[in-house]
């Protein structure tokens, strides 16, 4: 016997703001917002870039930086029309291999000889490789430069196979590594005033001796109202699973303490955004953080989870996918939302929508329904600076989150503490390095 479901459905796509004073400055789409009119941020005028590139490449990798300077037929005026900036080499390491060994070497170079507060970022040639391998030139390369305070972007050969569609995704990309922001919502979320992207149990990479137990980090994605990215804050010590409500609180702090530094005044209405269902001690732990730390406020705990096996269907659409921006109702406090399926913004689908099952538990009070979080959520798959695509699956809360996860399980201790110490942790934290 079928189950019927109520459903809605958001009419239109949230859209996206292209200048911090010019509100006019208003697209749906990235690739159009941007050609028309410019980054959100347009005070960065050159993005001062460092090359880590084989002698094979060099020439490939050159005539890839003029076009992003110059512009192509689907790129026209480079990164100077698109992005107000436009790129300067101020320094090369020729590599004289694909061997991990050799790019760790030459990321040694590097470190000893750059200031990272005079490069705004690195772009390395590296083989591809898979993700779930941590010794391989990708990795290494990302830690070691992190590490020592340089963002970095990779490019593989599949970067040139894809070139055509690869420019705006890249430069877009470069320009936030080197701490521009290329686009907001152009509307403040409902009742939000800090959204949190919360990792709290990932596991560092570690050689496996005999007793030794898993060390673990946390960190969190700082967003604001608008869904802006702000700044990424990381735990300094690494710790053992059972620490992790010690370790959540010292998150909470550091991001509240600068989300008020920043915005003049504490967060009043918090959502914090995680892959998983949040536990009983978890959330208990927080309300009591925020009673001592806020006081008055609201703070939404928000779970999106696509682990499920719920499939949907609109047979009034030709490929039967469940619309982008359709949703139903699980109960009051869950919805199942579609974020890749019909949309009249892209050509092309990406398979059988997989729903993204959000459900919420509030406190002290319901400030956010399942109609407001379901355009939340939309609007932020709508953020990842990565990339121009109109189809993104996840919120950039969880987007983020799940790059770092991948990083952290590559990286050792050492590298860790040192993306997190003081003096490293100024220049990283609001740049969106792991991308």
């Amino acid at each position: 016997m079928p189950t019927y479901l109520e459903g809605n459905r958001i009419d239109s796509e949230p859209s996206l703001l292209f200048d911090k004073v010019d509100t006019s400055c208003v697209h749906p789409q990235v690739y159009w917002g941007l050609r028309q009119f410019g980054p959100y941020d347009k005070g960065l005028s050159k993005v001062r870039m460092v090359l880590i590139c084989p002698e094979a490449h060099k020439q490939q990798v050159d005539a890839l930086i003029r076009e992003l300077n110059v512009g192509t037929p689907i790129f026209p005026g480079g990164m100077p029309q698109f992005f107000r900036c436009n790129i300067e080499i101020v320094g090369e390491y020729i590599t004289e291999s694909l061997d991990v060994d050799e790019y760790e070497k030459k990321a040694d170079e590097l470190v000893a000889a750059e200031d990272p507060r005079k490069v705004d970022t690195v772009l390395a040639y590296v083989p591809k490789t898979s993700r779930y391998f941590a010794r391989t030139p990708y990795y290494r390369l990302k830690a070691m430069l992190a590490s020592h305070g340089f963002t970095s972007q990779m490019i593989t050969e599949s970067t040139f196979e894809n070139l055509r569609w690869s420019y705006l995704n890249l430069a877009s990309a470069i320009f936030s590594k080197a701490g521009g922001i290329p686009w907001v919502l152009e509307s403040e979320m409902k009742n939000t005033d800090m959204i949190l992207g919360l990792s709290i149990s990932n596991c560092v990479s570690y050689k496996h001796r005999a007793g030794e137990l898993p060390q673990f980090v946390g960190y969190v994605n700082v967003f604001d109202s608008y869904g802006r990215w702000m700044f990424f804050e990381g735990t300094a010590k690494l710790y053992e699973k059972e620490q992790k409500a010690e370790r959540l609180h010292e998150l909470l702090s550091s991001a509240i303490t600068k989300f008020e530094a920043e915005k003049g005044q504490a967060p009043r209405s918090i959502v914090i955004h995680c892959y998983k269902k949040f536990a009983r001690e978890e959330i208990d732990g927080v309300k009591r953080f925020l009673d001592e730390r806020v006081k008055d406020y609201n703070v939404a705990f928000v779970s999106i989870d696509d682990s499920h096996p719920f499939r949907m269907y609109d047979l009034k659409v030709d490929d039967g996918s469940f619309p982008r921006g359709y949703y139903v109702y699980w109960n009051e406090n869950e919805v199942l939302l579609s974020t890749t399926g019909y949309t009249d913004i892209a050509g092309r689908r990406m398979g059988t929508p997989k729903l993204l099952h959000i459900r919420s538990e509030q406190h002290p009070v319901k400030f956010l329904d399942a109609d407001d979080l379901a355009l939340q959520v939309l609007g932020l798959t709508k953020l990842d600076w990565a990339t121009a695509t109109p189809l993104v699956r996840q919120p950039i809360t969880l987007q983020f989150s799940q790059e770092l996860a991948y990083l952290t399980a590559a990286i050792s201790a050492q590298e860790w503490q040192g993306m997190t110490s003081p003096e490293v942790n100024e220049i990283l934290n609001r740049r969106p390095w792991f991308i």
